[in-house]
């Protein structure tokens, strides 16, 4: 029986010390996301992203509804309005904002068939440009969120990328 309990305990352990496998998100052409192939949008629940992606640590509480969630581990948050997702937003090099951890994302980020990572720089923007991404001022590039339904926005600083955050309307 202790041997049992043994095995047990290890397995319970080694769960929760690994948590979520790999985690995976693509931006796709028609502007629509994926988190581990599953399809996320506005009307994604905070329930659905705990399943996806374990119990997140609560930083902001807003009297309008609005919650900001983070995983400190992952360099990943998410934002919701009454329970729904807002925002899906990655740390990469980061640049000081408090919303954000201060650890890089521990996962895979794909814009289409390009992969975002902690070396990328602002001329990945001229690969981006069937997602109609352009750079408003220096370090900041986005879609635009009147046209498209799941508008992005990478931000940049020294040439490297910072954050990446995708808003679902």
């Amino acid at each position: 029986m202790k041997l049992v309990f043994t095995a047990l305990l290890f397995c319970l352990s080694s769960i929760i010390c690994f948590g979520q496998e790999t985690i995976e998100v693509v931006y796709n052409q028609d502007y629509s996301v994926t988190l581990n192939g599953i399809s996320i949008d506005h009307s994604t629940t905070y329930q659905n992203l705990v399943e996806i992606l374990g119990e997140p640590e609560v930083y902001k509480v807003y009297p309008t509804g609005k919650v900001n969630y983070r995983y400190t581990d992952l360099g990943l948050v998410f934002h919701t309005v009454d329970g729904n997702l807002l925002t899906l937003a990655f740390n990469f090099n980061w640049d000081g904002d408090k919303n954000f951890p201060n650890t890089s994302f521990e996962g895979v980020l794909k814009i289409g068939d390009n992969t975002i990572n902690a070396k990328t720089t602002e001329s990945i923007v001229d690969d981006l440009e069937r997602f109609e991404i352009k750079c408003l001022m220096a370090g900041m590039c986005m879609n635009n969120p009147r046209k498209i339904k799941n508008p992005i926005l990478l931000g940049f600083k020294n040439d490297l990328i910072t954050q990446v955050s995708i808003e679902f309307h």
